[in-house]
């Protein structure tokens, strides 16, 4: 199986396998976002060039905030479309997000949940660390550097503790300590929008909460194992999965963290949904 192939070379690599029903799904839904995003900027009357841009960040944000979401909620399959949805809406509304910020949030969060049920191999850290210090640069975020640290440090602290992540976890820190000696760190003082601003911010984060708290246990396992996922791994990766957009708080425009809010929002929403389900049926 291809799978297979792939899990050869990473550990952290999700191909979407078409035999699973909602991987079908996705499959369906994503050339059919490209196609509205791209239709949209045409009637806006821009180039070629622009269209075909617009098409693929739609895509991009649409398959980005779904798999973010399956990793924050692996046991939940529909907050997956919701985040996908309001991602996508947000898109549509406020304009592009930061891809960068979407999917390294996404492959930190793996390196932590280790959602295929196998370890990082050292091509994946040294893929995810140089991702994280560079969207930090463009971003002109060192805190995202220090959430790399985090990272790292969990899945080198966590069970079946990877110890060689602390060597990255110290590049990370060392790029937030050289960030600060460089005058940039006063960066980390300046906020985005009005006050007002924040309340979206804390609903979703509220909600967000509820969904962590009801993460006790994890039936799903991984791709490539079959073992059960931990469950201290999924909430530590829903913790990396917070801090990434909040610590944009700090770096820039609502704009720039938009699909991670929105993600977050439909997991959820997608968790509150499910209790009402499972209530009603009990």
């Amino acid at each position: 199986m291809a799978s297979d192939r792939i899990y050869r070379i990473t550990s952290i690599g999700r191909p979407l396998d078409p035999k699973y029903r909602t991987n079908r799904a996705v499959l369906l839904i994503l050339p059919l976002a490209g196609a509205v995003a791209s239709g949209l900027a045409a009637i806006r009357g821009v180039g070629f060039l622009e269209i075909l841009i617009a098409g693929l960040v739609g895509v991009a944000v649409a398959l980005g905030s779904w798999a973010l979401a399956r990793e924050l909620a692996p046991d939940d399959n529909p907050a997956a479309f919701l985040a996908m949805a309001y991602a996508y809406a947000a898109f549509l509304a406020l304009g592009p997000p930061s891809l960068l910020l979407l999917f390294t949030g996404l492959l930190l969060v793996r390196i932590v949940n280790r959602s295929s049920g196998l370890p990082a191999r050292i091509g994946d850290s040294i893929v995810v660390c140089a991702l994280t210090l560079w969207t930090a640069h463009v971003t002109q975020s060192p805190l995202l550097s220090l959430l790399g640290a985090l990272a790292f440090g969990f899945d080198a602290a966590l069970r079946d503790r990877l110890r060689r992540q602390w060597f990255f976890a110290g590049l990370c820190l060392g790029a937030v300590l050289w960030a600060f000696v460089l005058g940039n760190g006063l960066i980390w003082l300046r906020l985005w929008g009005p006050v007002t601003s924040y309340w979206p911010v804390a609903v979703i984060g509220a909600v967000y909460l509820f969904a962590y708290l009801r993460a006790r246990s994890v039936a799903s396992v991984g791709d490539a194992s079959g073992t059960r996922l931990s469950p201290a791994r999924v909430r530590a990766g829903m913790v990396i999965g917070l801090l990434v957009p909040a610590q944009s708080l700090a770096a820039g425009p609502a704009e720039l963290s938009s699909a991670l809010w929105a993600t977050l929002a439909g997991v959820g929403v997608g968790s509150v949904v499910q209790l009402i389900r499972r209530n009603r049926s009990e």
